[in-house]
């Protein structure tokens, strides 16, 4: 298999807008539904056994996609078509979600909604296993921290974009799924139209093999250690967030009495608050993290910092000091989502199998969203209303204290 094992040593033209706009459209499709819509989407149709419905729906989910990227991102590696390698999974991925995210929106119970959402993580992560890589194959080094501080945009733009549409669809949420569905499906079209796509060259390739499917998931601590504290600094990082954002809608009305009919707007203000901080701090600082040629400690700083506001969650008392402490965990965010995707960039084992790697480091992103809903029930169960949720929250802040100093021993990387 011949792919280039070494960065891009010159950025190509223009193609960070569309591949910021594309990967804003794939979480356009995911966060919004992950943090309100499918929350409600529940309610609606099990307002008795709401929270146990959302951890299955989450759940199952989740599981879909631990698998799907990592063997698509494995795949991706081998696939050889006049289209290059990542742009026919980028553009089969954003249709077929298209299609599930419409079922979403259509279903009567809470197992079509089980089904179509295990469709669309399927769908979306063949998307995101054509995109991930595409920041170590096509920037070099030096460029990389501005590009991340773009792409680390697409993220909390999303979820303020998809607070917006739910805000404006409720209480009929069909054009919070399916507005998102075709946002996706042209930002993607348009990545696939300009991506200078790289193609394997006419060598035979080795036959696949069983173990090459488990080893998708697998990179050796013992033989890339920066990845591996990368990649565990990721996982606490995440699953500090994944427990507040997961369950903050049931907090805001059982703790705060925020009523049903209000979610949306509080939830669209503080997402709003956040979000500006987020695009005001993220190409700074992932900017800053390449004229410094020094990333880890920033990673480190803005983890505590986001592990500090979970703290600051648990303990609020009105809607004021949630927004107040909204605008820090955004000042956080952009930080961090800049910088640390630069690092991880930077540690990848090897480029020229960058959709395998990046699928392994996917799982640190995915596995939150089992172990958080998973975990999540016994914990609430040990209080009751808001102080349940307190206690979730703190926990949180925990293991995101714990993410930021696992990134500390990273050598290879400033």
């Amino acid at each position: 298999m011949v792919t280039q094992r070494r960065p891009a040593a010159v950025e190509p033209r223009g193609l960070v807008v569309p591949l910021t706009a594309a990967t804003f459209g794939t979480y356009l499709a995911l966060l919004p539904a992950v943090t309100i819509t499918l929350a409600l989407r529940v309610e609606q149709l099990d307002p008795d056994g709401a929270a146990r419905s959302l951890s299955l729906v989450l759940g199952v989910g989740a599981t879909v996609a631990l698998v799907s990227q990592n063997v698509a991102g494995m795949l991706s590696d081998r696939t050889r078509s006049r289209f290059g390698k990542r742009r026919p999974w980028l553009v089969a991925g954003a249709a077929l979600g298209a299609l599930c995210l419409w079922q979403l929106s259509a279903t009567s119970s809470v197992t079509g909604l089980v089904a179509g959402w295990a469709g669309a993580q399927l769908a979306y992560n063949l998307t995101l296993a054509g995109l991930n890589p595409l920041l170590a194959e096509q920037f070099p080094v030096a460029s990389r921290g501005r590009a991340a501080g773009l792409l680390g945009l697409a993220a909390p733009t999303a979820m303020l974009a998809g607070a917006c549409l739910v805000t404006l669809a409720l209480p009929d949420l069909r054009l919070a799924l399916v507005v998102p569905a075709a946002v996706c499906l042209a930002t993607v079209g348009w990545l696939g139209w300009v991506l200078p796509d790289r193609r394997l060259g006419p060598e035979p390739l080795p036959p696949l093999r069983w173990r090459d499917a488990a080893a998708a998931f697998w990179a050796s601590p013992r033989r890339h250690p920066d990845f591996a504290w990368a990649w565990l600094s990721r996982l606490l990082v995440f699953v500090g967030t994944a427990a507040l954002l997961g369950y903050r809608v049931y907090f805001l009305q059982d703790e705060l009495g925020v009523p049903a009919e209000r979610i949306g707007d509080v939830v669209f203000t503080a997402l709003l608050l956040s979000t500006a901080a987020t695009v005001a701090c993220a190409p700074l600082f992932g900017g800053l993290s390449d004229r410094l040629g020094a990333r880890r400690h920033l990673v480190a700083g803005s983890a505590a910092l986001l592990a500090a506001t979970h703290l600051a969650f648990a303990l609020v008392d009105g809607l004021t000091a949630y927004y107040v402490i909204s605008v820090v965990a955004g000042v956080a965010t952009g930080c961090y989502v800049a910088v640390d995707l630069a690092l991880v960039a930077d540690v990848l084992p090897d480029t020229g199998t960058a959709g395998k790697d990046m699928g392994v480091f996917h799982l640190a992103n995915v596995l939150p969203q089992m172990l958080v809903p998973a975990v999540a029930p016994a914990v609430l169960a040990l209080g009751n209303g808001g102080e349940a949720y307190r206690a979730l929250f703190l926990l949180a802040s925990a293991v995101g204290l714990l993410g930021a100093l696992a990134i500390l021993p990273v050598r290879a990387v400033r």
